[in-house]
């Protein structure tokens, strides 16, 4: 433990660099477009209708367990691009940065920390897009949505954790880049994000499921916030879920830090 608060002690006397960078990537997200944070809406809306269009119109289906089916959709959505966009930020962050890395010495997590910046703007983003979209469909806001930054926080260690594996052995092993997309495109089929985990839970295999995969218990519990009266059959799998982000968030910055000093030898 001693390890990991040395470790963070050294990022928060550097915090004023860490602002730097973030407010650096978000500016440099959204410049020299005509659109700017319009797109961090468009982006899942867009999904959202894609997903409404094949449920409505080809399956039939007009709700997902008796809820909303946009509501459910888009729940999922935000927190899975905030995973995704979170995990390939870190992924890429040391290669995307090599020229500080190369020149001057700091806490490289600074870098991979500063990166989630953007990605956590668009979920605010399209959280607030949510809440709108919720009060139109005549949904009430429930107060547990107070308790939405907990579901956040999670989510960030996962994917942070994630992505410091990969962003540790990408810097050598470029192989490791051209897995992040696939984990992208396939794990949102593979994750309850259009769909719940109610139908899934009755199989035996679901406990290694969620346990392998936290989003499962993550996305299930900020819906659990979001949406008035949802739930789900039982909550152990969103503790294994929980679980599962902690261990991660610790490999990650354990191989990360164990593999810095090396970074500047493949840049």
């Amino acid at each position: 433990m001693a390890y990991y608060t040395r470790l963070f002690s050294e990022i928060f006397q550097e915090r004023e660099l860490l602002y730097i960078l973030a407010k650096r990537d978000v500016s440099i997200r959204y410049k020299q477009t005509y659109l700017g944070i319009i797109w961090a809406i468009i982006r899942p809306v867009l999904t959202m209708l894609v997903f409404l269009f094949a449920f409505k119109n080809v399956a039939k289906i007009g709700d997902i367990s008796g809820f909303p089916i946009q509501l459910v959709i888009f729940s999922g959505v935000i927190f899975w691009n905030l995973f995704a966009n979170t995990f390939q930020a870190v992924s890429n962050s040391i290669l995307a940065n090599n020229n500080l890395v190369s020149k001057v010495y700091f806490p490289r997590l600074i870098i991979a920390f500063s990166s989630i910046a953007v990605s956590l703007f668009d979920f605010l983003i399209g959280l607030i897009v949510y809440m709108i979209l919720s009060l139109y469909l005549m949904q009430a806001l429930p107060i547990s949505m107070l308790l939405l930054p907990l579901a956040v926080f999670l989510t960030l260690l996962f994917s942070i954790g994630l992505g410091l594996i990969f962003c540790s052995y990408s810097v050598k092993y470029r192989d490791f880049l051209q897995m992040i997309p696939l984990i992208v495109q396939y794990g949102f089929f593979v994750s309850p994000i259009v769909y719940t985990a109610k139908s899934l839970q009755i199989s035996n295999w679901f406990n290694v499921y969620a346990f392998i995969n936290p989003l499962v218990g993550l996305v299930e519990y900020a819906r659990i916030l979001l949406i008035p009266g949802y739930s789900t059959l039982n909550f152990d799998f969103i503790y294994l879920s929980i679980s599962t982000c902690f261990i991660t968030f610790l490999i990650g910055i354990y191989v990360f830090t164990k593999k810095e000093s090396s970074f500047v030898d493949y840049l």
